[in-house]
């Protein structure tokens, strides 16, 4: 089974006289624990956190002490205790601000027989924070809670479709470009070329480029000013599957993404400016002005487009569970 790569949320900068080391430490520590490290050893956290036995031996008793880690009797390990998961959960539900659009994820998943989610924008990453799981795959599901990198699957593309060329090359360049299958876009120069595409296109489709025998398709939520909020993805097995039948699946995708968008605009339940940043230059065919159907804001050129501005007019028709840690961490994804 493949796993994902996913960087941590970069910390907010904050003045220096206003931190606590010592809670930034026990924080750091949390995030060291993903689906790929469940447990870790003092040792292990010292080395990765670069501080002395000590130090981190203190920090882990007062989390012990706290319930958000438990030591394993058996091999006197650290693993997330029970107030971790239950401050999780509670996250979880607090972070689906779109569980109105249940209804179109469960359509779109009966349809399909596909696993489908919705994936908030964070900085340059994608939290999923809804999913509707297909019944048949359990290795394509995607949990509430998964951060999603930058180049796996469809809803990447679409992700950094909403950023310059000059953004997505440097952050490929600097965090990588993992492989996870044979078709891998592992290269700053393939992956642009699929951005690109989703740009043209308002939507991306993703085949078996993350999961073995699997595709996954992608097309953006958008506030009223066109800026990216969200990512509507689905994704199932290829078996069966012709290619006419994955461009229908992209564009009912498409479809649903551009009602999610309406709806939340007008309603208001999805407002306000989004940390992602709304190409200016000419919309691709597949996009339409916010309140009728969305797509992905097209780039002529690398970096012809000025943070923060309003899409221009046009018309619009993954998949496993990544996690977190300190830089990078790993997990499995659907």
């Amino acid at each position: 089974m493949e796993t994902a790569t996913a960087r941590a949320p970069r910390p907010r900068a904050t003045p220096a006289a206003a931190r606590s080391a010592g809670l930034r430490r026990g924080l750091e520590i949390l995030g060291l624990f993903s689906v790929a490290r469940p447990a870790l050893g003092v040792s292990e956290v010292a080395r990765e956190l670069g501080v002395h036995k000590s130090r981190v031996h203190r920090a882990l008793t007062t989390l012990e002490d706290m319930g958000y880690v438990r030591r394993e009797p058996a091999t006197r390990r650290y693993a997330l205790g029970f107030k971790a998961l239950e401050i999780g959960a509670l996250a979880g539900r607090l972070a689906n601000t779109m569980g109105w659009a249940r209804p179109q994820l469960r359509a779109l998943a009966a349809r399909f027989s596909a696993s489908v989610s919705i994936r908030l924008v964070d900085e340059s990453d994608l939290l999923v924070i809804d999913t509707i799981e297909s019944l048949d795959d359990p290795e394509l599901h995607l949990p509430v809670g998964a951060r999603v990198p930058l180049n796996y699957g469809a809803g990447g593309a679409v992700r950094a479709a909403f950023m310059s060329d000059r953004e997505v090359l440097a952050l490929a360049r600097t965090h990588g470009l993992p492989r996870y299958t044979a078709k891998s876009l592992v290269t700053p120069q393939a992956f642009l070329a699929a951005v690109l595409r989703a740009r043209k296109a308002g939507r991306a489709v993703s085949d078996g480029e993350t999961v073995r025998g699997s595709f996954s398709v992608a097309a953006p939520i958008v506030n009223g000013a066109g800026a990216l909020v969200a990512v509507l993805v689905g994704s199932r097995r290829r078996e069966g599957y012709r290619a006419a039948q994955i461009q229908a699946f992209a564009r009912a995708v498409a479809e649903a993404a551009g009602e999610i968008s309406r709806e939340g605009a007008q309603s208001g339940r999805i407002a306000g400016p989004s940390r992602a940043k709304a190409p200016t230059a000419s919309t691709p065919a597949g996009t339409k002005k916010p309140g009728k159907a969305t797509g992905v804001p097209a780039a002529k050129g690398p970096d012809r487009r000025r943070p923060g501005a309003r899409p221009a007019n046009a018309s619009s028709p993954d998949a496993k569970a990544p996690s977190t840690r300190g830089s990078r961490g790993h997990a499995r994804a659907g």
